[in-house]
């Protein structure tokens, strides 16, 4: 009976997400927003989602890169990069493959506290999908997340990201519930840092 209250409880996360997933348009932008992503900047909506006694923090963010979606999508390859835009990753390195997906071991947090989870990269037309793999040693109660990225005109990309983060309960969520889901929706503007930095680089390569 527990094993199947479980893997409800895991649809119903994958469910929901889907339903952020599908909200996250482009389209659904104020027109505020969009000046604010033509100007650089990056729009985050967080979100806090139940699901039975689990309590799921993040949310969706956006971000508009200089570069193709080919371009983002080799980035992504990368799993140095991965490093890069997740916030206070102390490692990250693949420990296996699934199929296709990589699987990738990754370690967050400071000198006195730090959590250690594996989490599956799954690549789609349009971007990665990843999640955690609980067959692993994890940290973190469950995560799930996107990365999707839409080509625009003048060679650019509108990245969006969403994810969703258990962190538990009792005094794990009171701590940090807040900062886990302020430092998800960073992930965007470390990502654009990160392109603005290679330019940047290649610039000066090309000197």
């Amino acid at each position: 009976m527990r094993a199947l209250t479980l893997a409800a409880m895991m649809l119903g996360a994958l469910g929901t997400l889907a339903l952020v997933a599908s909200s996250a348009r482009a389209d659904g932008l104020s027109g505020r927003e969009t000046q604010r992503l033509l100007r650089g900047e990056s729009v985050a909506r967080g979100q806090s989602v139940l699901v039975g006694d689990r309590k799921y923090v993040g949310g969706v963010s956006y971000v508009i890169l200089d570069g193709s979606a080919d371009d983002v999508a080799r980035l992504l390859a990368d799993v140095n990069v991965w490093k890069r835009v997740l916030p206070k990753t102390r490692s990250a390195r693949p420990v296996g493959t699934v199929g296709r997906d990589v699987l990738l071991e990754l370690t967050n947090g400071t000198l006195l506290l730090e959590a250690t989870y594996t989490m599956r990269l799954h690549r789609v037309a349009d971007g990665v999908k990843f999640w955690l793999d609980r067959a692993r040693h994890h940290d973190v109660k469950d995560a799930w997340g996107f990365v999707r990225i839409e080509p625009m005109t003048g060679g650019r990309s509108l990245v969006t990201y969403g994810v969703l983060i258990d962190v538990g309960g009792g005094v794990a969520r009171e701590l940090f519930e807040g900062p886990v889901r302020e430092l998800a929706m960073s992930v965007p503007d470390r990502l654009r840092d990160l392109v603005i930095e290679r330019a940047a680089a290649g610039q000066r390569a090309s000197r």
